[in-house]
């Protein structure tokens, strides 16, 4: 018989509500049990009484059962999961596990839990739909893997605001404070609201509860949540109220579910896939640049952009994705186009564009990012933020400025502050402040890092075309990478043993013989090919036969007609991973002992970045050239710096070119610290650091005339 007719039989339930439950299961799925019990029409015991008549079988109702830990752990999470069942009970005596299940009929169910049981007989009861998976959350996914994937990922994203706020029933919800974090749940199923409640109240997470997405409205105010979570059944207005929460908080996550299990399961699983969709994108690009002689990759350079101003506002992956394959879409029109009468109007390749992908049945989303850009914004957008006016003013920031800072150019500290000041100008113009801050501070990080980066750049180029040597050198300057070439094999080996470069490029445009004869020819005279990442730069038609190279420790084989991106762009990973090593086993952890390292691995700025964020209270002594800098941090912060006659600031600049000698680290008590002689913070004083570093190699100032005072 089916459910319903045993229902009506046992009179538990009327006609008009078996109608009404299946009205509810065409709208939001699930069985018909579980909508009348969803319902109020039944009550669980009654449910479970009446899938026992129809299974045969005994019943559980799990919302009255206390299961031991124990228990669980009989059944694996993912099967439990994957399987919906739930072990409840153990009977010691008779070596039985009793499990429930929403079809104790499937033979293949028991093969498999007896398999996992190991050896434990399998007893199945049925049991009620929702219960089932309250209980499967309840006691499968409070683990701390679970915990995890569940919780928000940006533990900072903390509201400073002090608004009270009050819940669905009335009830005021208590002022934000720095340990707590905010989660808006918007659902009607009380089974969810206790479930997500418990698991993320473990994680000292404050959820607000709502069971509609316009009481929702009403109830965030200006307060920033960390995420929210949104039923797929609930009522309202939730567009509105996912673009008021974009409009308070660009990071803020929303995250739409079927079910608790579905909710944890599913989180994060598809991070590593967007991140590599972006990298393929990046790779296209690049080579399409490559291919087609262009002198620069435009494309690549925005889209990497959009990528990092996405992360830095905290944009939720399926966001960010979205934005990102808007950027590169729009840039590689511009290519696609070429030059038109009117090129000079930012909006005349957006037209054409958009039209194209419209055509070609794109998502109308990303379409609508693209033609939100260069849009006047006349101050709106002060309550709401649609994603595709957020996407669309990204784009349009990022766009500007890669239109204006040539991709090969290095971008100094004065022309930054001038870039700083049109950007403010524009800002509740063309820009929102949302996206126009967070880009400043990311392009004055850059410019920091560019001004100070200067390790790992060494490089030797051996090659005996001139013209092609000058090329790909003048490239690799620009980038800032120093560089050395020759067209002897013996002076190359000499001053590869004299200096031992961090990288090496070799242009060889010889037969694939000769090539293989050179490179061993080098290694047989102490040429640390395998330890030096060495690029073998030769024609396309003898690659297929020099892949035995890599083997030999060659990092890579690269086309010598392509341009020189895809080759600056593998240098530069070089870098990182270099530079990521050094920091690795220079900056250790460091205990009672301390710590000590050489400048040439790990400079003085290296030092400051890593100590200051710590918040170590430490004696830092840096020694150079028969010089000593002595520094006292204190919680991370410069609050004592000597040097010779130099004090503060001014002792930290001296430093701040050392390139031989070492330091040491030493952890201090505060009261040992001296009276301060520095009130500049870290940021400061690197910065201005930086500034006349800059200077001074442009010949403005000499070392002796940094100032004093």
């Amino acid at each position: 018989m089916r459910i319903d007719q045993i229902l009506l039989q046992e009179g538990l339930v009327t006609e008009e509500q078996i109608k009404e439950a299946l009205q509810s299961q065409k709208e939001f799925s699930g069985k018909i049990g579980s909508n009348l019990l969803r319902r109020g029409f039944i009550d669980e015991a009654s449910l479970v009484r009446v899938l026992s008549i129809q299974s045969g079988c005994e019943g559980v109702v799990l919302s009255e059962v206390e299961i031991p830990e124990e228990v669980v752990k009989f059944i694996p999470s993912r099967v439990a999961v994957s399987r919906r069942v739930m072990p409840f009970d153990y009977d010691v005596e008779n070596n039985i596990l009793k499990v429930a299940c929403e079809n104790p009929d499937d033979e293949d169910l028991v093969n498999e839990l007896n398999f996992v049981a190991r050896g434990k007989k399998i007893q199945l009861y049925v049991a009620v739909e929702i219960s089932l998976k309250s209980a499967i959350a309840k006691y499968y996914m409070t683990t701390v893997e679970a915990v995890e994937n569940m919780a928000p990922a940006n533990d900072a994203h903390q509201s400073s605001q002090n608004i009270p706020v009050k819940d669905s029933a009335g009830n005021e919800i208590p002022s934000v404070t720095a340990e707590s974090r905010h989660v808006l749940l918007v659902t009607e199923e009380t089974n969810d609201q206790e479930v997500i409640k418990t698991i993320l109240e473990k994680e000292n997470y404050q959820v607000v509860i709502t069971d509609s997405a316009d009481d929702a409205i009403d109830i965030i105010g200006d307060r920033e949540y960390n995420t929210v979570f949104i039923k797929d059944t609930v009522s309202g207005d939730y567009l509105d109220l996912i673009d008021r929460l974009r409009k308070i908080s660009p990071r803020t996550k929303v995250r739409y579910y079927e079910s608790v299990a579905s909710l944890l399961l599913n989180y994060g699983a598809g991070t590593s896939e967007i991140n590599l969709l972006v990298k393929n994108l990046d790779l296209f690009t690049s080579l399409l640049s490559s291919r087609n002689q262009f002198e620069e990759n435009h494309s690549g350079i925005v889209g990497q952009y959009v990528d990092r101003l996405c992360r830095r506002i905290g944009l939720p992956d399926k966001d960010r994705i979205t934005v990102i394959n808007a950027a590169y879409l729009h840039d590689i029109a511009k290519f696609y186009y070429g030059k038109t009468e009117t090129s000079n109007n930012p909006r005349s390749h957006i037209e054409l564009t958009g039209k194209l992908l419209d055509s070609l049945n794109f998502p109308p989303l990303i379409i609508e990012i693209l033609r939100s850009m260069y849009i006047n914004l006349r101050q709106k957008y002060t309550k709401r933020l649609p994603i595709e006016i957020l996407g669309g003013n990204i784009l349009t920031v990022v766009d500007i400025y890669c239109d204006n800072i040539g991709v090969n150019e290095k971008l100094s500290l004065d022309r930054f502050d001038a870039i700083k000041k049109k950007f403010e100008d524009l800002t509740g113009k063309l820009f929102l402040a949302e996206i126009a801050r967070p880009f400043i501070e990311m392009i004055k990080e850059e410019v920091f890092e560019a001004h100070t980066d200067d390790k790992y750049n060494q490089v030797m180029i051996f090659g005996d075309l001139p013209e092609l040597v000058s090329h790909f050198e003048h490239r690799l300057r620009l980038e800032g990478f120093r560089t050395i070439s020759v067209s002897s094999s013996t002076t190359f080996v000499e001053l590869f043993k004299r200096s031992r470069p961090e990288i090496m490029v070799l242009l060889c445009q010889t037969g694939a013989i000769n090539i293989i004869d050179f490179i061993s020819g080098l290694v047989d005279d102490g040429v640390d090919i395998a330890g030096v990442p060495t690029f073998l730069l030769t024609q396309p038609s003898v690659i297929s036969e020099l892949t035995g190279m890599l083997e030999k420790g060659i990092e890579d084989i690269i086309p010598i007609s392509d341009n020189p991106n895809l080759l600056v762009v593998k240098m530069k990973k070089i870098q990182t991973r270099l530079s990521e090593k050094a920091a690795g086993s220079g900056n250790g952890s460091m205990d009672a002992n301390g710590a000590h390292g050489r400048l040439e691995d790990m400079n003085l700025i290296d030092l400051i970045q890593a100590m200051g964020p710590s918040r170590k209270t430490v004696r830092m002594v840096i020694t150079s050239d028969g010089k000593d800098l002595v520094i006292y941090l204190d919680e991370g912060a410069i609050v004592f710096a000597k040097c010779q006659e130099r004090t503060g600031a001014e002792a930290v600049y001296e430093a701040l070119t050392w390139k031989d000698g070492n330091w040491s680290v030493q952890p201090v008590s505060r009261t040992s610290i001296p009276e301060h002689n520095n009130d500049l913070s870290n940021e400061s004083i690197l910065m201005e650091g930086c500034r006349l570093i800059d200077e001074r190699e442009r010949g403005e100032i000499s070392t002796q005339e940094i100032p004093m005072e």
